[in-house]
């Protein structure tokens, strides 16, 4: 995984103006769960109005950072360590209620895996990713699989989504990460990766796409906690080195 590196931030210039597409995919899973709701009674009728809480909860702190942004034209993401596999499951809790049954989602490994980003961020882009299999194993049903997958690689955390639908085309990959700039094209669509991969560079990491034998695999990168921690001790012991001199 040698190809995969850190990148200095790329312009944020999209990432305000598309808080919209964030807020708008969450509101329509929102929509979807509520009009569950009005067909369903009991145990499951529950755990959609508690995804659609959950989510709901969520949408105020997209637009506090978004406003902090506005504020602070030339700051970075208010950083810290939290636990990325609670995030993966706060994702896949929120959307349970609106997958197909014929859609399976695995998450290994599923213990405690502390990284260090923005916590608000990194939700958006795992949501942003899972909600575009979700939504084509919804329409299509060429998706019965979706698999989230950790593993640290010296100082940094992979965290690779896969899913094993059709793939993307030779022709959509030189697409890839890019608004849609044709006349008769939406502004409204095609935002969905880019957005994820600026918030995974703004966080000091990558989002990139890997090739895989099926399907398709977007692998997200950012620093592991260990990594934070080693350079904190490294920068503390250089401090009493030159103190004590």
């Amino acid at each position: 995984m040698s190809h995969l590196t850190l990148l200095a931030p790329s312009s944020p210039s999209t990432l305000r103006p598309a808080l919209a597409h964030d807020i708008r995919n969450a509101m329509a899973v929102i929509a979807l769960n509520v009009e569950k709701l009005e067909h369903l009674a009991g145990p499951p009728g529950v755990k959609a109005a508690a995804a659609a809480h959950q989510l709901l909860m969520k949408v105020p702190a997209f637009c506090n950072d978004s406003l902090h942004e506005r504020a602070n034209e030339f700051s970075t993401p208010r950083r810290t360590s939290f636990d990325i596999v609670e995030t993966i499951r706060q994702v896949i809790d929120v959307l349970r209620p609106i997958t197909p049954a014929g859609l399976k989602i695995k998450l290994h490994p599923d213990y405690r895996h502390v990284v260090f980003g923005n916590p608000n961020d990194v939700f958006r882009i795992v949501f942003n990713l899972a909600h575009n299999a979700v939504t084509l194993a919804r329409l299509s049903g060429k998706i019965t699989l979706l698999d989230f997958h950790l593993e640290g690689v010296k100082a940094l955390t992979l965290l690779r989504i896969t899913d094993n639908g059709p793939g993307i085309s030779p022709q959509a990959r030189m697409q890839l990460f890019r608004t849609a700039s044709a006349p008769n094209s939406s502004a409204t669509h095609g935002h969905g990766l880019l957005i994820a991969r600026e918030l995974a560079e703004r966080n000091g990491g990558t989002l990139q796409l890997a090739e895989a034998a099926a399907g398709t695999q977007l692998v997200l990168t950012l620093s592991s906690l260990g990594a934070i921690d080693s350079a904190t001790t490294r920068s503390l012991g250089q401090r009493a080195t030159s103190c004590s001199r």
